[in-house]
């Protein structure tokens, strides 16, 4: 594609995700810019607003008809509105993971996006790594043979009792947190078929959110095995079994390869092999790609449908759950 005119971002949220993911990788970018950031907290919009665009409200960065898109780092809770209200305003939103609270939130804002016309996407970063698109294609290309069983795990160990995460009104809990990682990764690595039989095992933090979710269920003919935590000290792993051999990320990098090196363990037929990819940004592979689209482009983007069918699963997962 030839050159195109930058698309021009406006952040909604200047928490940590914003600072540390978005805005180095949007910095880099040759297709898109930081135009405007918006945060209830000015010092620390100051600090990802490289043109200096400064708002304290969400609604006076929506209403500013520069910024083209948007890309939303808030609580859980409040993504679904500020999604909704953005799309109104006529722009793209770029949103963090979970979409909404449930699939019913999530489908009211895709009819939102298909009534604007406006691009609506999760930022599961991760899906837009090389590794992660080399393993849906070593799983499709039948090397493995049947798959029969997918082990995944993301845990991590140190959240404060202040932190939102912990917080069940602002949406908090490790399923919405890590579970679109680990939980939902036998799902498009299978490419979606039937799930049944999910069994769910929780340890409740004292403040009401789920903060060890084990989920097992069955996934096409295979058995998927899943573990998320945030009282676990940090444990990441992917392994794919099939009825001709296994993959397998190498290190403890699974779900959290960001600018450095990752490594995928193949061994078919008692045949081993390791596969190594660069050092990526898949935050600038996703919000590059994402601009391209807006500006026309032909990209790979997360389909929305996937995100609708994430959220049915976790929908799911909660009925299983039951409360404490």
């Amino acid at each position: 594609m030839d050159k195109i005119e930058k698309l021009r971002w406006g952040f909604i949220g200047a928490g940590g995700i914003a600072k540390k993911a978005l805005y180095p990788a949007i910095s880099k970018s040759n297709v898109g810019e930081i135009y405007a950031v918006a945060s209830r907290d000015r010092v620390k919009a100051e600090t990802i607003s490289p043109n200096g665009v400064i708002y304290t409200s969400y609604d006076e960065l929506l209403a500013d008809p520069k910024v083209e898109a948007v890309y939303i780092s808030l609580p859980n809770s409040l993504h679904l509105p500020l999604a909704i209200k953005a799309m109104r305003a006529g722009k793209h939103v770029l949103c963090e993971k979970p979409l909404g609270m449930n699939a019913a939130e999530v489908e009211e804002a895709i009819a939102v996006s298909k009534e604007t016309d406006r691009i609506f996407v999760e930022a599961s970063w991760n899906r837009w790594h090389p590794r992660s698109k080399r393993i849906r294609e070593i799983v499709e290309s039948g090397e493995l043979g049947t798959i029969t069983r997918i082990r995944s795990c993301f845990t991590y160990d140190g959240l404060d009792e202040e932190n939102i995460r912990l917080d069940p009104k602002l949406g908090g809990g490790i399923l919405y947190d890590l579970g679109p990682y680990s939980t939902v990764a036998p799902l498009w690595i299978l490419g979606f078929p039937e799930i049944s039989d999910i069994d769910v095992r929780v340890i409740w933090h004292k403040g009401g959110t789920d903060e060890t979710t084990r989920v097992n269920y069955k996934i096409g003919g295979a058995v998927a095995e899943t573990v998320t935590s945030d009282n676990i000290s940090v444990v990441n792993w992917l392994i794919v079994e099939g009825t001709k051999g296994e993959l397998r990320t190498g290190g403890s990098d699974s779900f959290i390869s960001h600018n450095s090196p990752s490594t995928l363990e193949v061994t078919v037929n008692g045949s081993a092999r390791v596969e190594r990819f660069e050092a990526f940004d898949p935050y600038q592979l996703m919000s590059d790609a994402f601009a391209r689209v807006v500006r026309g482009g032909d990209d790979w983007l997360m389909p929305i449908s996937e995100s609708l069918t994430f959220a049915k699963f976790f929908d799911a997962i909660f009925a299983k759950m039951g409360r404490p």
